[in-house]
């Protein structure tokens, strides 16, 4: 890294040696992470995964260990969805995180889908505590703080609302086989919406707003 010229008409001075040393070192570990774990994705050899390993810590402390080799094997989508019981009787107010068309930069597309995510796994762990024999209850695996929270903000932005029910399904990735033989069939776009890419909806939980 070049160090900028002390004075002139820049104005001010350059960063001190240590400064771009550390700056340098840093960004270099930087790089050499991306790069490792874009490579240390199956196909990859061990020596690939081995390197790409080295560098967990650094992806879980950026929160970039994912969505390398551009979705080529994107597991299934999950969804959120929400029914926001209205407290006059009107019917209830749907949402769905992400949502279809999310406007603005892209980024909030991908910050909803993060949200999505966690609540997934969060279920899945639950889940599997269940499965090891841990009871139902209070601060157990029968609860999920997680749900709670996103009830919670959604009563919070939505008023007039007296209850959230939340649900998760998954949104499948379809097959290029099944792609192209539609596709064929009818002269038109693939519907990526399609019901048959949509799992049932599972119940999460019912949260009252006057109780969170």
């Amino acid at each position: 890294m070049a160090r900028r010229p002390e004075g002139g008409e820049g104005g001010g001075a350059g960063w001190p040696s240590w400064a771009v040393t550390a700056a340098t070192v840093l960004l270099c570990l930087h790089i050499a992470a991306v790069v490792s774990g874009a490579l240390g994705v199956p196909p990859s050899s061990e020596l690939e995964r081995r390197v790409a390993d080295l560098f967990t810590w650094h992806h879980g402390l950026l929160d970039q260990g994912y969505a390398y080799r551009y979705y080529a094997e994107p597991p299934p989508t999950p969804v959120v969805l929400a029914a926001l019981h209205r407290a006059d009787g009107s019917p209830d107010v749907e949402i769905r995180i992400p949502e279809r068309a999310v406007p603005g930069p892209p980024m909030r597309r991908q910050r909803q889908l993060a949200l999505a995510n966690a609540l997934f796994a969060s279920e899945r762990a639950r889940a599997g505590h269940r499965h090891e024999g841990e009871e139902e209850g209070e601060g157990s695996a029968g609860e999920s703080w997680l749900a709670r929270s996103y009830a919670s903000y959604l009563c919070r932005t939505h008023p007039g609302t007296s209850g959230v029910t939340l649900y998760l399904q998954q949104h499948l990735i379809p097959d290029p086989r099944q792609v192209l033989e539609k596709t064929r069939a009818t002269g038109l776009r693939f519907d990526l919406f399609d019901e048959s890419l949509l799992t049932t909806p599972r119940w999460i939980g019912d949260f009252p707003c006057d109780g969170l």
